[in-house]
């Protein structure tokens, strides 16, 4: 059995006390197997405890009084849980395991075949099926090689972000960030320099952002920084200290020693302002134009009053 699944915190779910017992002896008998086993005996129990914290697994029965397993995978799915979730059931419906799939369990086992292989079979399947799901999640939303948002994610999560701030009456900025000269640098010294250039810029702003703060690329060599809370002075501020810090980077490839500078753009929206995102981008995308014009390596500000 697989390290991380040995020791797995595991939630059994079953309103039958010999269910219970008989599911506790097979896991006894599965080869290193050493989980941590809590249990539910109802439906609101079961959800107490998931309250509390995640499990690495979970085993729900089907039937629960008034309640059932497929309603309890809800309640688990609402928390942001995503574990695997395999649902056993001693009736004879394959409708109840279609249903299940459906609903989101990684796997449907019917009682009557439950023994120690069947157990770890499934609990091995369910972790590999839960992985891979997670990381096609990852990928929906990351850049490969930054691993910041990429423009779609971070376009989701920005809109979420100016709907609260103009619900609470905070003021949200945007820096728009260009590598100045990346061609060059690519042209000159190769895309894997170029690369090593761009996860520099990356761990700059990071150094300087706040956690509240959500960075994303939005092209090649062009990030994006939404800063909540946070008027044009504040962010003035922060897109100076991220192009003061760029500037003193030194990024070492073969011989060669890079450094590297940035233009920035702000945008602010002040309260009661409510613009959408491709608005707001654009205030911020025409401030970083100026900046390369007046000759890059700089920060520029909207000048639009607000």
């Amino acid at each position: 059995m697989h390290t991380d699944l040995a020791k797995a915190r595991v939630l059994l779910v079953d309103d039958n006390r010999d269910d219970e017992l008989l599911f506790r002896h097979h896991c006894s008998k599965i080869p290193g197997c050493n989980w941590q086993i809590d249990h539910a005996e109802n439906y609101a129990d079961a959800c107490a405890l998931m309250a509390e914290g995640p499990h690495d697994l979970y085993f729900f029965d089907y039937r629960l009084g008034g309640h059932n397993g497929i309603e309890l995978l809800h309640e688990l799915r609402k928390l942001g849980y995503i574990a695997p979730v395999i649902l056993i059931t001693g009736l004879d419906d394959d409708q109840i395991g279609e249903d299940a799939l459906i609903a989101g369990a990684t796997d449907f086992l019917p009682k009557q075949e439950l023994s120690p292989s069947v157990i770890l079979r499934a609990a091995r399947y369910a972790s590999i099926r839960r992985r891979a799901e997670n990381q096609l999640q990852i990928s929906a939303r990351e850049d490969p090689l930054t691993r910041i948002f990429n423009r779609s994610y971070f376009m989701q999560l920005a809109d979420i972000e100016l709907v609260r701030a103009h619900r609470f009456g905070h003021p949200i900025s945007l820096l728009i960030l260009d590598i100045d000269n990346f061609k060059i640098t690519n042209d000159t010294h190769g895309h894997a320099a170029g690369d090593s250039l761009l996860l520099a810029v990356i761990e700059c702003c990071r150094q300087t952002m706040r956690e509240s703060d959500l960075i994303g690329r939005w092209g090649g060599d062009e990030f994006v920084v939404l800063l909540p809370q946070t008027n044009l002075k504040g962010a003035d501020v922060i897109a100076q200290r991220i192009c003061s810090s760029i500037s003193r980077a030194r990024v070492s490839v073969g011989d060669h020693i890079l450094i590297g500078t940035v233009s920035i753009g702000v945008a602010c929206q002040p309260p009661p302002l409510k613009l959408d995102m491709s608005r707001f981008v654009e205030d911020a995308d025409r401030a970083l134009y100026r900046a390369k014009q007046a000759g890059r390596n700089r920060v520029v500000l909207t000048n639009k009053a607000h």
